[in-house]
């Protein structure tokens, strides 16, 4: 491979992984004060969501619960999750969209007891809305684990 083409490999490589930056020079890209090193596919935008649980079929059902989920970048001084760290894992983990988690497939009652969570700000800059009722407690944590345990 000619030096030139390794060379131009090797800066695409570093930006789309977010170890550099366009306006960086290639030699510096690794101690450039602000280049940031990511997990690759994730985006600079950090997510900020209210999440809520509620005993019952509506969002507005009982005495909902309602916590603040803040996820990296931006540093989570709002987050009042109990456990953001698992909470930001599991939503990165479906690229936001919530309807796709199922955390601890298994065997829960029949019982009826309905919760109803939701989902509402940005994942990753990008708008996030989310309603479900789940049938029960148990179904609820099974399925969206942490994210809606609070």
């Amino acid at each position: 491979m000619n030096p030139t083409r390794a060379l131009a490999l090797l800066a695409t490589t570093l930006l789309t992984t977010g170890l550099a930056s366009a306006t960086a020079p290639i030699g510096n890209a690794a101690t450039a004060p602000h280049a940031t090193v990511r997990a690759p596919g994730t985006s600079a935008l950090g997510t900020s969501l209210r999440l809520t649980v509620a005993h019952g079929e509506t969002p507005s059902s009982g005495t909902p619960r309602t916590v603040t989920l803040e996820c990296p970048p931006y540093g989570g001084t709002a987050t009042t999750h109990p456990d953001p760290v698992t909470a930001c894992r599991l939503v990165d983990s479906v690229n936001g969209d919530l309807d796709r988690l199922d955390v601890d497939p298994g065997v829960c009652t029949d019982q009826y007891d309905p919760y109803t969570v939701t989902a509402s700000g940005t994942y990753r800059g990008h708008p996030l809305s989310f309603r479900h009722t789940y049938g029960n407690h148990c179904v609820l944590l099974r399925t969206a684990g942490a994210v809606f345990d609070f």
